[in-house]
C-alpha cells in the first residue's frame, strides 16, 4: 500500500511490485513539498473537532451506507474493529482523517513509524469508493512518499526496501505527455540514488464499475525501460534492468493525493 502527496515511487520497490495487484499493497503519496503535507495535517487536525457535532454512529452510519451503495466499497469490518469503528471512521472526510493519521506517524527524523494498519486500510477503502481512479492530468507531476505497506505476498526485497523508506527520500515523476514516469529511491544513508524509467499506458483491465454503471479506469500497464544507480560522486552506472507486463492500480487520485 503506497500513499503519496505530490512527488515520485521507490525504484527497487517498483521493480519488485509491478507484477503484483496493488489491492494487496498500497502506496500513499503527496506533493513533493513537505510543507504541503504539514498544511494538510494541520487542516485535518483543526477540522477534527468540527466533524463530530452529532452522534458519530448516526452520521457515520449514514455515510457508510452511501459508500456501500456505490457498489465499490470493499472493507473488512472484522479486521477494522467492527461496524461501530467503521461508522466512526466514516463520520467526516476520509481524506482528512487519513492525512491526520499519517501526520502522527512520523518521528523527528521523518521515518515512517508503526502505523494503525487497520484504520489506514479502512480509510483507503472509503476513498476507493469515491470512484476517483486514473486521470492523466491529475497524475502529471512529482509525488513524494507518505506511507508504504507491503503485502504478505510481496517479495522479500520489496519488504526490505519498505522498512527504509523516508518522507522526501522516495519520489515518482509522471510525465503525461511522454506516458513515462521516473522512480527515484535513495539508499538508507542518502548517499546512493537508484532510478528507474517506466513507460505506462491506461488499460481496460482492472476497472471498477459503480452501482449506477459508471466505469472507473484504475489500471495502467507499466514496463521498465531503463534503470541506473549513482553512488556519491561516482559516475552514474546504467543497470541492465528491463521488465514488461507490470501494472499499477490507482485506488484514489486527486490533485494532491495519490493512492496506488
Amino acid at each position: 500500500e503506497i500513499i503519496r502527496m505530490r512527488s515520485r515511487f521507490v525504484s527497487i520497490a517498483v521493480l519488485s511490485a509491478l507484477s503484483l495487484s496493488l489491492t494487496d499493497a498500497f502506496v500513499v503519496v503527496s506533493p513533493s513539498n513537505r510543507a504541503s503535507f504539514d498544511l494538510w495535517a494541520a487542516t485535518a487536525q483543526a477540522s477534527a473537532g468540527a466533524i463530530n457535532l452529532l452522534d458519530p454512529n448516526t452520521n457515520g452510519k449514514s455515510s457508510y451506507k452511501k459508500m456501500v451503495a456505490t457498489g465499490m466499497l470493499d472493507v473488512n469490518a472484522v479486521a477494522a474493529g467492527g461496524y461501530n469503528t467503521l461508522y466512526n471512521l466514516a463520520d467526516g472526510s476520509p481524506k482528512e482523517k487519513l492525512l491526520n493519521v499519517l501526520s502522527s506517524m512520523y518521528s523527528e527524523s521523518e521515518s515512517i513509524a508503526s502505523a494503525p494498519v487497520e484504520t489506514i486500510e479502512a480509510l483507503v477503502a472509503f476513498l476507493a469508493s469515491e470512484g476517483k481512479g486514473f486521470d492523466k492530468d491529475l497524475v502529471d507531476g512529482e509525488w513524494a512518499l507518505l506511507y508504504s505497506k507491503s503485502s504478505k505476498k510481496s517479495p522479500k526485497l520489496q519488504k526490505l526496501i519498505g522498512k527504509s523508506e523516508k518522507v522526501k527520500k522516495t519520489f515518482s515523476n509522471f510525465d503525461s505527455a511522454s506516458l513515462k514516469f521516473e522512480n527515484v529511491g535513495y539508499t538508507p544513508r542518502s548517499n546512493g540514488v537508484l532510478k528507474a524509467t517506466v513507460e505506462y499506458k491506461p488499460t481496460h483491465e482492472g476497472f471498477s464499475k459503480s452501482s449506477t454503471g459508471n466505469i472507473i479506469v484504475r489500471r495502467v500497464t507499466a514496463d521498465i525501460v531503463g534503470a541506473s544507480f549513482k553512488y556519491r560522486s561516482l559516475p552514474r552506472l546504467p543497470l541492465p534492468i528491463r521488465a514488461k507486463g507490470g501494472y499499477l492500480d490507482f485506488v484514489y487520485l486527486d490533485k494532491d493525493l495519490r493512492i496506488t
